[in-house]
């Protein structure tokens, strides 16, 4: 009666041990999240306006640097350009105005998600074991420690 008090007792002390490990389960890891934000610069050189369109004229009045003292009134047209691909439109107005270069900045963020490489469970481990089993005295109580195949995981 006694080795089966022992026997009962090692049993609940095994579960009750292999309980304790295993009512955590695996650990939650938190996803990272990592933000990538870079900076895409269109440059355009020497730009040609698509569209060119007379806004009105300008008089002015012009000095003529010599000893005499002239002046002449001169009619200047004024234009506005339009400048335009599918990064940009540029309007530009003036006499004889012309866009030298252009330099866009425009920001591009891109959001990803990594989950950490799962790890493999190892098949074999060595642990505490208790139960009944096959003595050279015949079926007894059995406690140590002993090497166990992981057939499943829960």
């Amino acid at each position: 009666m006694r080795n089966a008090i022992i026997a009962v007792a090692a049993f609940i002390l095994g579960a009750a041990c292999g309980g304790l490990r295993s009512c955590g389960g695996r650990p939650v890891v938190p996803q990272e999240i990592k933000v990538l934000t870079r900076i895409d610069t269109v440059t355009v050189v020497r730009p040609v306006p698509t569209v060119i369109t007379l806004t009105d004229t300008i008089i002015e009045r012009v000095a003529v640097e010599d000893v005499s003292g002239d002046s002449a009134t001169v009619s200047l047209p004024r234009t506005q350009s339009v400048y335009e691909d599918r990064h940009y439109t540029a309007y530009v107005s003036g006499y004889k105005a012309s866009l030298d270069s252009l330099r866009l900045y425009c920001p591009v963020t891109t959001s990803y998600v990594t989950a950490p490489a799962a790890r493999k469970q190892p098949r074999f481990s060595i642990g505490l074991q208790a139960g009944y089993g096959i003595t050279p005295r015949g079926f007894q109580p059995y406690m140590g420690v002993g090497l166990s195949v992981n057939l499943a995981s829960f």
